[in-house]
């Protein structure tokens, strides 16, 4: 595969790592546990139908009924069933067939009336699925500032391979200078052995190097589920980025941050699951009322005239006594409660602290990377003049040696400063709460 963009990299992590599609699947259950809860309301049919043998005698049950819940808490039912009973004993059985179609209106008072509780169920759903929402956001925020570190350590890990072997290259050259100046007497044995001692070291550095480099691209090829067999070439330069800041980031920092609107609306589950267990409490008392069109005969004929009606009103204790469980439901609810409130002070506060300090470390950065350019600036005007002073035989090639190191660590020191002030304009945004693709592209753009 060509080089990746950083862009590239944060689309290819939220589309393909595992952790995205964790977060895909969860979305997928919170909108199927909404389902669920809506299918409750829906018609169902449910057959009635039964076959048996008693002592001789032999009973069939055929028959279909329809049931709906409806918010306010009541249920109908109607349908039509059919009984026959064969007898093999030797006595006669009276009307061995009859069949009825029938209505059946219940509701629940106390306890299952009104809206409020009968779409409880379906109302703390909802919210779940849109606190998974902002939970599976602010999840997506948390990869794309996994994936902008991972990226960067990978850029200045080449970086700083490509100066160690440069820094290699370069000493190598200075050993072979430094044998041949001796050779002729212009400089000391000193000189070549400090000229090997440095030619050791800068092979060194470049072995951690290599090894830097790979464990940062084993990391990038977890991170964004990418083969060992494929090639991964990231960006060889690294551009400073321009934070896009709101201006009033601080009044509107709990309005951006997702993790605290996640808590608000747990703040509501809570809510609305304390109302069903206080509610939980009253008794289950069920009001009924049944009206049928039966018939019964020896015959189906006789049975399917239903010339007979029926109805029946009926009040229902469905509750027991015992609230053992319904206490401790509202218990749970009520410590619930209390911790989401303690969680709420900590969150503010947490929130709070890390803007500020994501804000600090970004200034900080800023500053370090302009100090990195003057010492840079510094360290050239050094080495220039150590070279010049060892060609004129003033000084001997320690000199240039520490001035080269000094300037080798001078790019160093602009590799890292620059890339730490890139990770910390991702995190101040990530603290924020406003990151996502789109601000990473506007801050590389700008």
């Amino acid at each position: 595969m060509g080089s990746w963009s950083l862009l590239q990299a944060i689309d290819l992590t939220l589309s393909e790592s595992d952790a995205a599609h964790d977060l895909r699947d969860n979305l997928l259950l919170s909108r199927m546990e909404i389902n669920s809860a809506e299918h409750r309301f829906d018609t169902r049919l449910v057959p009635l139908t039964s076959f048996g043998v008693r002592q001789g005698t032999g009973s069939q049950q055929i028959g279909l009924e329809f049931r709906k819940e409806t918010s306010l808490g009541s249920s109908v039912s109607y349908g039509m069933v059919g009984n026959r009973i064969d007898d093999s004993t030797g006595y006669a059985v009276e009307n061995s067939t009859n069949a009825k179609a029938y209505v059946r209106i219940s509701q629940g008072l106390f306890r299952r009336w009104g809206t409020k509780y009968n779409l409880n169920d379906l109302n703390a759903a909802e919210l779940r699925a849109k606190e998974e929402e902002i939970k599976t956001e602010r999840a997506r925020q948390t990869l794309i500032l996994s994936t902008v570190k991972k990226y960067y350590d990978l850029v200045l890990a080449e970086q700083l391979l490509a100066k160690a072997e440069r820094s290699f290259e370069r000493n190598k050259e200075h050993l072979n200078s430094a044998v041949s100046r001796q050779s002729v007497g212009l400089v000391s044995k000193a000189d070549v052995y400090r000229a090997e001692l440095a030619v050791l070291d800068a092979e060194s550095a470049q072995e951690s190097q290599l090894r830097q480099k790979q464990r940062g691209e084993d990391a990038l090829r977890e991170m964004a589920r990418v083969s060992d067999d494929a090639v991964l070439r990231v960006a060889e330069t690294i551009e400073k980025m321009v934070p896009v800041i709101p201006e009033a980031w601080e009044e509107e920092l709990l309005l951006t941050r997702l993790d605290w609107q996640a808590h608000r609306v747990s703040v509501e589950i809570n809510e609305l699951e304390t109302f069903k267990a206080k509610q939980d409490l009253a008794p289950d008392i069920g009001l009924s009322f049944v009206l049928e069109q039966r018939g019964e005969g020896n015959s189906s004929e006789d049975a399917l005239s239903l010339d007979q009606t029926n109805w029946a009103v009926q009040l229902e204790m469905m509750s027991s006594f015992d609230s053992f469980n319904e206490m401790n439901v509202l218990l749970r609810k009520k410590i619930e409660k209390a911790k989401l409130q303690r969680g709420k002070e900590a969150l503010q506060r947490r929130i709070t602290r890390e803007a500020r300090e994501a804000f600090q470390d970004l200034l900080s950065e800023d500053r370090n990377n302009q100090i990195s350019r003057r010492r840079l600036q510094q360290a050239e005007m050094a080495l220039d003049l150590a070279k010049i002073r060892y060609e004129k035989g003033l000084s001997d090639n320690l000199e240039v040696l520490d001035a080269e190191t000094a300037f080798s660590d001078a790019e160093v020191n602009i590799s890292r400063s620059l890339t730490a002030y890139n990770i910390a304009a991702v995190t101040f945004a990530y603290n924020l709460g406003v990151l996502d693709r789109q601000w990473v592209e506007m801050s590389l753009d700008d």
